[in-house]
C-alpha cells in the first residue's frame, strides 16, 4: 500500500532515502573521520582525511583527488627497533583547517604518530613542521589564545606535555603535565582543558599555571564538548571516559553530574537543544552499542541501540531539509544510523484497552506502570563494507563523507523520494 505524504505526517514518518554517490577506496587503514572544508578561493568544498600509512588526501567533493602528501618520516635501524612499523607514521585524528597566517587562504594542520605536527599550504605543500617528542593522537586546538590577532596551535603528546605553538610552528610554551595526553585540548578563554592516560581532567591557563584537575577512573581519549548548557551564563565542561560514565564539571571543575553507561565513551559528546527548550541536550555514543541524548541535567531522554561499539563523534544536523534536527551516527557494526533528534514518545497502555499503542500506530504486548517513555526513533540506516570511524557532511548539498577502517570513503546523499 502506498504512503501519501499526509498520512506519513501523521504517523510521524519521513520520506527520502539515503544513496550512495561514490566511493573512493584510499588502499590505506582509517582511523579517523575526515573533515570536510573550503580551501583558497575555491567556491566549492573539499574533503581531507588522513591514512594509517601517513598520507593526507585532498578530494573535491566529486571523490577527484587533488593532492597527496606523504608525511612518512625516514628513521634509522636504531629508532626502527622501537617503532611499530604497521602504525609508525599514522595520523590518528583529523587534519584541522585553519588560516593561521591572514592571507585568506586556509592552511593544513595535523600530528602524527611520530611526533610531528605539520602545516601545509592549500596545495599541499609543506609550510613548517615541529617535532615532539613522542606520538600526536589527539588533533590539534588552533585559536588567538593571548588576543594578539595571531593564532596559536594547542596539542597533548604522549611524552606528557601540553604544547603551545606560534603560527609560525615556534614554541610557545612546553607545559609538562606528567601523564601522557592523547585527548584532543578544548579552550575556555584563557584556559585549556584536557584529559589524560590516567583518567585525569586538568585545567591549565595558557601561561602554564595549574588551576584544578578531577580525576576519573580510566583513560581519557574523547575531547571535552564546553557549553551553557542550562542556558544561562555558566559554563559547563562535558567530557567522557572510559569508565564508562559520561561527567559534567563546573568551569571550577566541581562535578554537577555524571552518567553511567556499560561502555567506554571515546569521543566528543555533541550539544544541541534537540527540543527547542532554549537547553543544550548532550548526545555521544558509548561501547555499550548505545547513542544517548540526555538533558542539561544529566537525565536521559532516549537511547538507540546499534549492533556493536559506538565510537566515533556524533553529529547533530537538518540532513533533510524540513527544518528538525537529525542525529547522524556511524557504528562498528559497518552501519551508518539517522535518527531522529526528539525520538519517539512510545504510549506503553491506554486504560480499558487491550492493545497496547504507540504514538505511531503501531502496537507493544507489555504494558509497563508509566504511561509512556521516549525512546530512541531511526529514520534511515545504510550499511557500508567495513566499521565506521567517522563521519562529515557537506551542508548545503545534504551529503555525508563516511570513513571506514577498511580505507572506503564513502559519499551517501539524501534524496526526496
Amino acid at each position: 500500500m502506498k504512503i501519501t505524504f499526509g498520512l506519513r505526517k501523521i504517523l510521524g514518518q519521513k520520506s527520502g532515502q539515503i544513496k550512495k554517490k561514490w566511493a573512493y577506496d584510499a588502499q590505506s587503514t582509517l582511523v579517523a573521520p575526515p573533515t570536510v572544508c573550503n580551501l583558497g578561493n575555491q567556491d566549492q568544498k573539499n574533503i581531507i582525511f588522513g591514512t594509517k600509512e601517513g598520507k593526507i588526501f585532498l578530494m573535491n567533493k566529486d571523490s577527484q583527488v587533488q593532492w597527496v602528501f606523504d608525511a612518512k618520516e625516514q628513521v634509522d635501524q636504531v629508532e626502527l627497533m622501537f617503532l611499530d612499523v604497521e602504525t609508525a607514521n599514522s595520523i590518528q585524528s583529523p587534519p584541522n583547517i585553519y588560516d593561521i597566517d591572514g592571507d585568506g587562504k586556509k592552511e593544513i594542520l595535523f600530528g602524527s604518530e611520530m611526533g610531528f605536527v605539520y602545516a601545509l599550504n592549500y596545495e599541499g605543500k609543506p609550510i613548517w613542521k615541529f617535532n615532539a617528542e613522542d606520538a600526536i593522537r589527539g588533533g590539534l586546538i588552533i585559536k588567538d589564545i593571548d588576543g594578539d590577532g595571531k593564532q596559536e596551535i594547542i596539542f597533548g603528546s604522549s611524552d606528557r606535555n601540553i604544547y603551545i605553538l606560534s603560527n609560525k610552528g615556534k614554541l610557545i610554551e612546553k607545559i609538562e603535565i606528567e601523564e601522557e595526553i592523547e585527548s584532543t585540548p578544548e579552550i575556555l578563554g584563557n584556559k585549556i582543558i584536557f584529559g589524560t592516560n590516567k583518567g585525569t581532567i586538568h585545567c591549565i591557563r595558557t601561561d602554564g599555571e595549574k588551576l584544578w584537575t578531577f580525576q576519573t577512573n580510566e583513560k581519557i581519549i574523547a575531547q571535552p564538548s564546553i557549553g551553557k548548557i542550562q542556558g544561562d551564563e555558566n559554563n559547563y565542561i562535558i567530557i567522557g571516559s572510559q569508565d564508562q560514565r559520561l561527567y559534567c564539571l563546573s568551569e571550577q571543575g566541581e562535578e554537577m553530574w555524571n552518567f553511567k553507561t556499560d561502555g567506554a565513551i571515546y569521543s566528543k559528546a555533541a550539544l544541541a537543544d534537540i527540543n527547542n527548550d532554549k537547553k543544550l541536550e548532550i548526545i555521544f555514543g558509548s561501547c555499550d552499542n548505545k547513542v544517548y541524548a540526555l538533558d542539561s541535567k544529566g537525565e536521559q531522554i532516549w537511547s538507540y541501540e546499534t549492533n556493536f561499539w559506538v565510537v566515533a563523534p556524533v553529529i547533530v544536523t537538518d540532513i533533510d531539509n524540513d527544518g528538525k534536527l537529525e542525529i547522524i551516527v556511524g557504528s562498528y557494526d559497518h552501519n551508518l544510523y539517522i535518527l531522529d533528534a526528539k525520538g519517539n514518545y512510545m504510549l506503553n497502555y491506554v486504560p480499558g484497552l487491550s492493545g497496547v499503542m504507540q504514538q505511531t500506530g503501531s502496537y507493544s504486548e507489555i504494558a509497563t506502570s508509566e504511561a509512556g517513555v521516549t525512546v530512541g526513533k531511526k529514520l534511515w540506516q545504510y550499511q557500508t563494507e567495513g566499521i565506521i570511524v567517522g563521519c562529515a557532511v557537506i551542508d548545503e548539498d545534504k551529503e555525508i563523507i563516511i570513513n571506514t577502517e577498511k580505507g572506503s570513503v564513502d559519499n551517501l546523499k539524501f534524496e526526496e523520494k
